[in-house]
């Protein structure tokens, strides 16, 4: 049903009633700013429409009102937002609808007054306003309600989910920039959206204030998107980059400098520059991945040709060109952020696709190398016991050359000295001997490691062996023995000690033709020294190194495994035998 006249007229914040003059005809939608530059304050909207039947009900469907408002028909109120004057109520996206009947409606004119209360940088006006048949007013307002606050609504809450779920993402992985930088953008772009659904401008306590604040959301979030462009290209501009945060900062400065007479022009001069920087972001995505054929470039492709063709749209809205005050870019955002979202996680999926590939790989080669170590160490193994066997050989030589060995060379040397003197008893104690000689290779050959005997007890038998062995060969044999009762050797390093002493007296029985053999074993502090020195015939000891026989051999072996050190000086009339170990 057309309205018979539309009419405004404008008045100060605390008037109660339109004034009776000045009224003046409009069209709907209607922004005052054009028609009163600069001007703050109320207008009524008087609309005026016949009602032949007063019985039958009509519907009443109002687009909105900027920023705040009432309502009446004949004079009786409809509805009013709740603040009228500052800080005012944000209903400039809210649709309202109601049902008349009798006995507001009458026969005949009806007028219809609208108050409304704005600011002249926000383009305060009144929208379409609908009536006629409840059903088609209502239809009217359901589709306006869906658009205006239903849809806003549920992108907030995909905003937040994503802007959310990608600044965690990132938190976790700060090397993934443009995840960094896309969750920035949608957290501002989150702060804009408010804008549409928000009706108080809560924290803040002025209109002005709450504008600055959406717009710097919106400067940030345009930002955040060259940025995101540049690091999903794999891409640095420093010097470009440096000029972005400058222009931000600059942008942000005269945001919040500008008084309220200006502020207008300074809301459009920056929605323009940072809304035609958002769609050269959009063509910068398009030319650095233009040649690539991927699907996810081809998406960002699409989503950013829809977001040029919204922003272009809301722009000449917000500077006037277009009349209404829809916003296309509030849905096509969120086509490109969820789009933009897809993208980022089938990279990120496609990476740890890569990732598992490689550990499967490492994993792979892992389990090569384990099988090559353990056959190494298999051979390595079986080398180390090829190694022990020949070491446990060597050592039972040495055992039975320095034991076993210096017993028979003893016997040997008495037979030969006086064979028709020996009796029985000395032949069957040099059978005892060598049977005493193997038992101790035998039991040395256990495990004994705390070594029960002394050391003076494992050297009592070999004294009295080598004593005897001497007289008959009337060599002077003179021992001495000090601080060798509390001496306990593990049996291995007794045995070690023994065999190089007993060696070293077997030398002197088979070569040195000495009439004197001294001993001199004793412990001081932590260190047991043994000199051996007899008055023969000596030798050359600087030939005798070069290539040392078995019982030499045998000694350097036993005082290496001791830890010590063995000495041989020898001239004519003297050689002395010297080894100096650790007694611990």
């Amino acid at each position: 049903m057309p309205f018979k006249t539309i009419e405004a007229v404008r008045s100060g914040w605390d008037a109660a009633a339109p004034p009776a003059a000045g009224w003046t005809s409009v069209t709907l939608p209607d922004d005052w700013a054009t028609r009163w530059p600069g001007f703050d304050g109320v207008v009524w909207y008087r609309l005026t429409f016949d009602r032949p039947d007063a019985a039958e009900p009509l519907g009443l469907a109002l687009n909105y009102w900027t920023l705040a408002g009432s309502i009446s028909v004949n004079g009786a109120e409809l509805g009013r937002d709740e603040f009228l004057v500052e800080p005012l109520t944000r209903s400039w996206n809210v649709p309202r609808y109601w049902q008349l009947a009798s006995p507001v409606l009458h026969a005949g004119t009806n007028t219809l007054l609208i108050r409304v209360s704005g600011l002249a940088p926000y383009q305060p006006g009144l929208g379409p306003v609908l009536i006629g048949p409840p059903s088609a007013t209502r239809a009217h307002f359901v589709q306006q309600f869906w658009i205006r606050r239903e849809l806003p609504v549920f992108y907030l809450g995909v905003t937040a989910a994503l802007g959310t779920f990608f600044f965690v993402v990132w938190l976790l992985r700060r090397s993934l920039k443009a995840y960094g930088w896309f969750a920035l953008m949608t957290i501002a772009w989150f702060c804009y959206s408010l804008n549409f659904v928000v009706t108080s401008p809560w924290p803040f306590g002025a209109t002005d204030t709450w504008q600055r604040f959406i717009m710097l959301s919106f400067m940030v979030m345009a930002a955040a998107f060259v940025l995101f462009v540049i690091r999903f290209a794999e891409r640095r501009f420093p010097r470009g980059e440096a000029v972005l945060w400058a222009a931000l900062a600059i942008g942000a400065a005269a945001l919040f400098a500008t008084p309220h007479s200006q502020l207008g022009p300074m809301l459009n001069l920056l929605a323009l520059f940072w809304s035609l920087l958002y769609i050269g972001a959009c063509f910068l995505s398009i030319g650095l991945t233009w040649r690539s054929n991927r699907l996810d470039h081809i998406v960002l492709h699409i989503v950013n040709a829809l977001t040029i063709v919204a922003i272009l749209h809301d722009l000449m809205t917000y500077l006037g060109i277009l009349l209404g005050n829809v916003y296309y870019v509030t849905l096509t955002s969120h086509f490109q952020m969820v789009g933009m979202a897809l993208v980022l996680a089938w990279n990120f999926v496609a990476n740890m696709r890569r990732i598992e590939g490689f550990n499967d790989e490492l994993t792979a080669k892992i389990e090569t190398a384990r099988e090559e170590l353990a056959l190494t160490l298999h051979q390595q193994h079986e080398v180390i016991l090829a190694n022990t066997r020949l070491a446990e050989r060597v050592s039972l030589s040495h055992n039975l050359h320095d034991g076993m060995g210096g017993t028979l060379v003893n016997s040997i040397a008495m037979l030969e000295h006086a064979p028709q003197n020996l009796p029985a008893d000395r032949f069957l104690s040099v059978l005892k001997e060598l049977r005493d000689e193997l038992r101790v290779i035998i039991d040395t050959a256990a495990d004994d490691p705390t070594g029960g005997q002394s050391l003076a007890e494992w050297i009592a038998p070999l004294r009295r062996r080598q004593t005897l062995a001497c007289e008959s060969r009337d060599i002077d044999c003179v021992w001495n023995l000090t601080g060798l009762e509390d001496c306990h050797l593990p049996a291995a390093r007794s045995l070690d000690l023994v065999r190089i002493l007993q060696e070293g007296l077997t030398n002197v029985l088979k070569h040195s033709q000495a009439s004197r053999v001294v001993i001199d074993l004793h412990r001081r502090g932590e260190t047991l020294s043994l000199a051996i020195q007899d008055n023969g015939v000596g030798f050359d000891a600087a030939s005798e190194a070069p290539v040392p026989g078995t019982g030499l051999r045998s000694m350097r072996a036993r005082a290496g495994r001791l830890g010590g050190t063995l000495d041989t000086r020898s001239r004519r009339g003297e050689t002395v035998l010297a080894l100096h170990v650790p007694a611990a």
